[in-house]
């Protein structure tokens, strides 16, 4: 059962989503997962999912690059084994890191965008041959999971649906600097190209005169 859920922090690019669950009992056969639901302006990165050694499966836009705008509007899923983390009492604090991609630029001094995150579906996934509570069923939350094909049984919570979603603020770039910024790169270009026209032309007369004094 989820007890909470939260962003840390709650402002800029990098953030930690941090979700308590109350573990049920005790049962070596069964695992409990975490099941959230990002929107495209999230980003998980993978290769810091492994290094902080969670177990996880993702599905979704692996490219990290790339801002909001050029990404399909579809959602990532992100599946977390809770098995490995260290539990406190009969609960555990399962903490995953994100990011946010650049946004759609808009009009005004410093805008922000608000990127909302729901809170996750936590569920405890059981052998078929185990004896769990007559509101568990057979139908797998996540299909094309991997890590669920041993398991029979699951049981979901309900309690996401009680819980508000947290809200991520980042900054985005400002349509009013457009004019200046790009004015400033036409001037930056064409001293640019002026300064090398110039030092051609030095060089090109400095050949020129070196070649006279010689004849």
């Amino acid at each position: 059962m989820l007890l909470s859920f939260a962003l840390s922090p709650t402002r800029g690019f990098h953030s930690t989503l941090l979700a308590r669950i109350a573990l049920h009992d005790e049962n070596y056969a069964c695992s409990e997962f975490v099941l959230y639901t990002l929107p495209p302006s999230v980003i998980v990165d993978r290769h810091e999912l492994i290094d902080r050694g969670i177990e996880f499966e993702l599905w979704g836009e692996s490219n990290l690059e790339l801002p909001v705008f050029a990404v399909s509007e579809a959602n990532t899923s992100l599946l977390v084994n809770v098995r490995h983390v260290e539990p406190h009492g009969n609960e555990v604090l399962v903490d995953v890191p994100i990011h946010a991609r650049y946004g759609v630029p808009l009009r005004g001094s410093m805008p922000r965008q608000l990127i909302e995150v729901l809170p996750p579906t936590c569920f405890c996934a059981c052998p078929e041959s185990t004896d769990m509570s007559i509101y568990s069923t057979s139908d797998p939350p996540v299909n094309q999971s991997a890590m669920l094909r041993p398991y029979g049984k699951f049981l979901v919570s309900q309690t996401p649906y009680a819980l508000p979603a947290a809200q991520l603020d980042v900054p985005v770039g400002s349509l009013d600097d457009l004019l200046p910024v790009e004015a400033g790169t036409v001037a930056v270009v064409l001293a640019a190209f002026l300064w090398l026209v110039y030092r051609s032309w030095m060089s090109s007369s400095k050949i020129q005169s070196h070649h006279v004094k010689q004849d």
